[in-house]
C-alpha cells in the first residue's frame, strides 16, 4: 500500500521587513522551533524554506581561521599550483622558504 503524506496550505502575509508567519500545524509537522533556521531559496517563481541544522564551531576552529586570516593579512600566502612538482619547486624558492617546509 502506498503511503501519502499530507500536504498542509495556508495562505500568510508579507508584513514589516518582508517577515510571514508559518503555520504552528506547517511547523510542527516539519518539526521546526522558534530560534531554528531555515534556507531561503528562490526555485524558479517560488521561494523554498528548508529546515536546516546548524552546529556550534569548537573555539580552536575560530582559533585557526583567525590565524589564517591573519596570515592573509600579512601577505603570507602561496601562489596557486597545477600539481606537487611546481608546488615541490616553489618551496625550494627564497619565497617558499618562508613558509618553513623547504
Amino acid at each position: 500500500m502506498a503511503t501519502q503524506t499530507r500536504e498542509l496550505k495556508s495562505l500568510a502575509r508579507v508584513k514589516q521587513k518582508g517577515q510571514i508567519t508559518i503555520p504552528a500545524a506547517l511547523r510542527a509537522e516539519v518539526g521546526l522551533d522558534e530560534g531554528d533556521y531555515v534556507e531561503v531559496k528562490r526555485e524558479k517563481n517560488r521561494i523554498v524554506l528548508t529546515p536546516k541544522m546548524v552546529a556550534d564551531r569548537h573555539p580552536d576552529i575560530d582559533a585557526e581561521i583567525e590565524k589564517g586570516l591573519a596570515d592573509i593579512r600579512a601577505g603570507r600566502v602561496s601562489p596557486a599550483f597545477n600539481n606537487m612538482k611546481e608546488f615541490k619547486a616553489w618551496l625550494k624558492t627564497p619565497e617558499g622558504k618562508k613558509f618553513g617546509h623547504a
